[in-house]
């Protein structure tokens, strides 16, 4: 996976540590001169240097060289101590130990979580509500607050903070309403956003689940009555790495002002489920890495799959910072301090899982080879059969 961010690529790229030549001649600090000192060369030594490097090297094919006299291939390089934990970890577990792991969870949330705001704007009319779910609850801690000229300084969207970016690495949010929409863009400009990824259909079994909220054609352009306008102006693409990612390209204007933000859509990704085990979370991940502002994450309630994009990156921002990966229930307790309910299903949990050992022990085999000891590829098929058969793949 080609990463951008420096301290992520050097996780996936780091070298061995050098290692000492063999045959290597340990050099003088001086050079010595005279033929005095040439003549005790000889008598300690039996020769000129150049007659025992000869010597030595007639030596060396006669015997082999000394780092390798069985002729072996090398021990692969250890592990990174804090990949091979995690690893170790799943592979221990197992699908039904992380299944039940999950569900004590499934109901945790913060001590002291309020969510008055979200009732304040809530209503059973949804024509009017600025909840799409009456049973997902934005919470009052990591909101995000809109200024004017918004219509409404509400928004059930939270900030989610990762290792290197601990406070609002991600905007995560429900799929706007129609008669929210403008309030989505007034958030995508206070929060100076680049890149929105969208991770739902705006219907899913023939159910509503997102509003149209960009223009769908190239040189179509959405209008507000605050002045916001959005102009679709690239058309929709497949991204070049992996093609079930739509990419759009959108001018976005206000007071004068144009900004450019990049819709990426993976539309491959069902409600409650889990997407094929590729590595598009990854490639997604990738392509927006480099914004230094907020990114904007949602589907429709902006929980599920929300939630288990920004854990994987919450992951792989550990592993690239050389800092202890929390064990995932701490995870999910960090990520849910911030989100109420992120990660909504043990399917989505184990998804989190079945991605990362693909990445590890599928995609960089080669640099992870000492964790593919024969009782761990064990382990790693029998996952596999068992997570296929949970999810129905």
């Amino acid at each position: 996976m080609p990463l951008v961010n420096n301290k992520l690529a050097s996780m996936s790229d780091d070298e061995d540590p050098p290692r000492a030549q063999a045959g290597a001649v340990l050099g003088l600090g001086k050079k010595d001169k005279g033929k005095k000192v040439v003549a005790e060369g000889k008598k300690k030594n039996g020769g000129t240097e150049g007659s025992r490097r000869i010597k030595k090297e007639k030596k060396k094919e006669e015997t082999g060289d000394a780092t390798n006299k069985t002729n072996m291939t090398p021990a692969p390089p250890q592990a990174h101590p804090i990949v091979q934990e995690w690893v170790l970890r799943a592979l221990e577990m197992g699908v039904e130990k992380l299944r039940e792991e999950f569900r004590v969870l499934a109901k945790y949330t913060r001590s002291d979580m309020t969510q008055t705001v979200f009732n304040a704007n809530h209503s059973t009319d949804i024509n009017v509500t600025k909840n799409r779910y009456q049973d997902v609850p934005c919470q009052d801690q990591c909101i995000v607050k809109l200024d004017p000229p918004s219509p409404c300084t509400y928004i059930h969207a939270n900030y989610v903070g990762c290792p290197m970016y601990p406070e609002k690495r991600f905007i995560c949010c429900q799929g706007p309403l129609d008669h929210t929409c403008e309030e989505f863009w007034w958030m995508v400009i206070q929060n100076k956003v680049e890149q929105i990824v969208m991770l739902c259909k705006t219907i899913e079994t023939g159910k509503l689940k997102c509003a149209q909220y960009w223009p769908a054609a190239q040189g179509e352009k959405k209008e507000f009555k605050t002045g916001v306008v959005v102009e679709n102006v690239s058309g929709t693409k497949p991204m070049e790495r992996d093609g079930e990612i739509q990419v759009t390209m959108l001018n976005v204007s206000f007071s004068g002002q144009t900004m450019s933000v990049r819709h990426l859509h993976w539309t491959d990704w069902p409600d409650r489920g889990v997407p094929p085990c590729k590595l598009t979370s990854l490639e997604l991940l990738s392509a927006v890495r480099g914004s230094r502002v907020p990114i904007v994450v949602h589907c429709s309630a902006g929980i599920g799959r929300t939630g288990t994009i920004v854990a994987i990156e919450y992951i792989l921002e550990k592993i690239a910072e050389n800092k202890q990966c929390p064990p995932m229930p701490d995870l999910v307790k960090q990520l849910r301090d911030q989100r109420a309910y992120s990660i909504q299903n043990d399917l989505q949990y184990l998804y989190i899982h079945r991605v990362m050992l693909n990445y590890f022990l599928d995609k960089y085999k080669e640099k992870y080879a000492s964790l593919l000891t024969p009782e761990n590829v064990a382990k790693y098929e029998k996952f596999v059969k068992d997570y296929n058969a949970a999810v129905g793949q």
